[in-house]
Parts: structure tokens; C-alpha cells; sequence
């Protein structure tokens, strides 16, 4: 069995919005080359079968992101995407064409002025094949849908044609499947954590248990919500995947988690963690 069920990687940290909800990139703007990609791949494909073009940016906006899925069918590495869908409707028909993509995640809670978005996103997917879509919703802290998760999902009903049942469900449950290959998640709006906070919390995570993230600059990273590389395990470019995870401070790190005593600042700071009590 492999080590990680998923590995994010981060082809590019440019996004054509500015949510209100993502926090900022402080990094320099950049994307990940073929050469690049490639070499990510080689590394990795020893401790995972799935990877994640996510942790910021658009991946839609990638150049180069059809050679990507491409270079993945060869290393037998299937391709989860998130996408705030705007692009989708665009490069839907080259998409089809690649094997490796695996499933789709929509962020349908992105803020955005786009004429018929949600019309759009809909008749694209009627375009896929057996690649699995999730439409994503924030929801407020009660687990109920705020007025533009509400409205969306009306339109997911109306659309759809969804039976009273299902839409009991969607409102009630997470994860819900409407049809053979499409489903309608929902979760709490999060908070991206913020070493400079004073406020910290102990706690599971399952970072570098199940997950590992790599951002557009080679920084290998615990989790996804490590966007900025506050954690630098090391540099995948210039040091072997397998040294960096078997390095002091990652191991550390992992064992601190174990005890539910996070021993670097940000998982201290970060709340994402209180999901897993």
C-alpha cells in the first residue's frame, strides 16, 4: 500500500479571482514547467497514486495542463482537480481525452460576476465520461447553507430534476450523489491558519499521515493549508522525496501530531485540525 493517499501538487499559484476567503499568496507568481512535472512525478509515483492539482491557483489556467494528465497516464498516477470552474466549459473537450483525470471537484462557492456560471459548469459535465464530479458549498456554522449556498443549490435542483428525497439530503447530509457521477458536498467554511496568532490549540491532524502537499516552487509542505510554505520540509527539485519525508523535522512533526501536541507554530495556530476530534 502506498504511504500517502494523496499528494497535492501545485502546478501554478495564480488564480483568475480574488475570493474574499482564500488567504494571500505570498509567494512570487509561477508555474510548474514540464521538465518540472516530470521530475515531481518520478519522485512521488513510489508513494502515491493520487494527486491533487490544488492548494492555490487555478490549475485550469495552466498552459501546459493537458501534457500534465498526460505525463500521469504514463506513470499510472490518476489526477483529482480543483477548479473555481470558470475555465471548465473551455477545456472540457481536451479533458475528456485524458485518462488519468480522475475526478473533479468545483468550488461552486467562489466569488465571481460570470454570466450563466452555474449553467454553463452543468452542460459542460454532461461531457465527461466516468470522471467523478463534486459540487462543493460552503455552509455556515450551523451546517446550514448561507443565501448564496442556498441559491445554488436550487439551481442544482432545478436543473438536475433531483426527487424530494434526494434534496432532503442534500440538505441534511454531506456527500450526497445525485446522479451515477456527480455529488453535492458541503462543509464549514475554514480558517486558513495564521502563525501570528497568539491563540494556538493542541490536536490530530492527518497531515503527513494520508496527505503531503508540494507547492509551485518545489517546497515540500505537511498539508494543503500550508499555501505559503511556512513549514519548509525541504525542496523536491533539490532533495529526494524520500529523504525530505524521512527528515528530522518531518518525522518530528508527524510524531507531534500523534500526540496531539502540534510541534510547529502554524499547526499550533490552526483550527482545521478541531475536525478531526
Amino acid at each position: 500500500m502506498k504511504k500517502f493517499k494523496k499528494i497535492y501538487v501545485e502546478i501554478t499559484n495564480t488564480c483568475n479571482l480574488n475570493c474574499s476567503f482564500c488567504s494571500k499568496v505570498e509567494k512570487p507568481k509561477r508555474i510548474i514547467t514540464k521538465e518540472e512535472f516530470s521530475h515531481i512525478l518520478s519522485e512521488i509515483k513510489p508513494f502515491t497514486d493520487n494527486i491533487y492539482l490544488h492548494v492555490k491557483g487555478e490549475p485550469l489556467l495552466h498552459p501546459n495542463l493537458i501534457d500534465f494528465l498526460n505525463i500521469a497516464e504514463k506513470n499510472d498516477i490518476k489526477v483529482n482537480i480543483t477548479t473555481n470552474g470558470i475555465l471548465f466549459p473551455k477545456k472540457v473537450d481536451e479533458l475528456i481525452k485524458c485518462n488519468s483525470l480522475q475526478k473533479i471537484n468545483f468550488s461552486l462557492h467562489s466569488e465571481n460576476n460570470v454570466p450563466n456560471y452555474l449553467e454553463n459548469i452543468f452542460k459542460s459535465v454532461e461531457k465527461l465520461k466516468n470522471q467523478t464530479v463534486i459540487y462543493r458549498l460552503w455552509t455556515l456554522q450551523d451546517g446550514k447553507f448561507d443565501k448564496k449556498s442556498t441559491k445554488t443549490v436550487e439551481k442544482i435542483i432545478e436543473y438536475y430534476k433531483l426527487s424530494p428525497e434526494t434534496v432532503e439530503k442534500i440538505y441534511k447530509e454531506n456527500n450526497v450523489k445525485i446522479t451515477s457521477t456527480i455529488y453535492v458536498d458541503k462543509d464549514n467554511e475554514f480558517e486558513w491558519p495564521d502563525d501570528n496568532k497568539n491563540e494556538t490549540t493542541n490536536g490530530f491532524c492527518m497531515a503527513l499521515k494520508t496527505q503531503i502537499a508540494i507547492l509551485v516552487d518545489g517546497t515540500v509542505v505537511p498539508c494543503c493549508l500550508d499555501s505559503n510554505g511556512k513549514i519548509n520540509l525541504g525542496n523536491i527539485y533539490t532533495e529526494s522525496f524520500e529523504s525530505i519525508i524521512n527528515s528530522k523535522r518531518c518525522q518530528d512533526l508527524k510524531k507531534s501530531f500523534q500526540d496531539r501536541k502540534p510541534c510547529e507554530k502554524l499547526c499550533l495556530s490552526c483550527t482545521y485540525k478541531n475536525r478531526f476530534k
